[in-house]
């Protein structure tokens, strides 16, 4: 099973796993923002060695040129789309790979400092078909207009990379 990859590719990124005091100060919060709601946009990208480099249409990500995903040299924007999670509406995204992707916003954490941002806590899970996971889930807590990655899955000679960004 390949879940250090990741937790390693969050991490690598500066975000933050839903463990320790952030995740208390969450839950406080939770109750008073049980109908809050995100807007994410999603890509789904297919990494290569074929040489073809990065595809146009993906735009500015430049933590493709950086490990761990520098070590492939070719990208391929497959999809890209926007939805919008909540707690009691969780969005879902069919992969390439017939496996089902799962984000849900679990909380908003607001800014304990003058000048920081507040914070999203979600919860991405991938789904085997027939419903077994591949990714049980992971908790990330992430800033608006900031990706986090789950990638590692195998797919045509190469690895599925999705981005996940929560929108302002």
């Amino acid at each position: 099973m390949r879940l250090p990859l990741f937790a390693l590719l969050v991490a690598a990124f500066g975000l933050s796993l839903g463990h320790g005091p952030s995740v208390a100060h969450a839950q406080g919060a939770a109750a008073a923002q049980a109908d809050a709601s995100v807007s994410m946009e999603i890509v789904v990208l297919h990494g290569t060695n074929d040489g073809t480099g990065i595809d146009p249409k993906i735009g500015k990500m430049p933590e493709l040129a950086k490990p761990p995903f520098s070590s492939y040299n070719s990208y391929k924007l497959l999809d890209r789309s926007k939805q919008t999670s909540s707690k009691a509406s969780p969005s879902t995204l069919k992969l390439p790979n017939d496996r089902v992707l799962k984000v849900s916003l679990k909380d908003v954490v607001q800014p304990s400092k003058k000048g920081e941002s507040k914070r999203y806590v979600i919860s991405a899970s991938i789904q085997k078909p027939g419903g077994s996971d591949f990714l049980p889930l992971l908790e990330v807590n992430a800033k608006a207009g900031e990706t986090f990655f789950v990638a590692g899955q195998n797919h045509k000679g190469g690895v599925l990379v999705i981005g996940i960004k929560v929108n302002p």
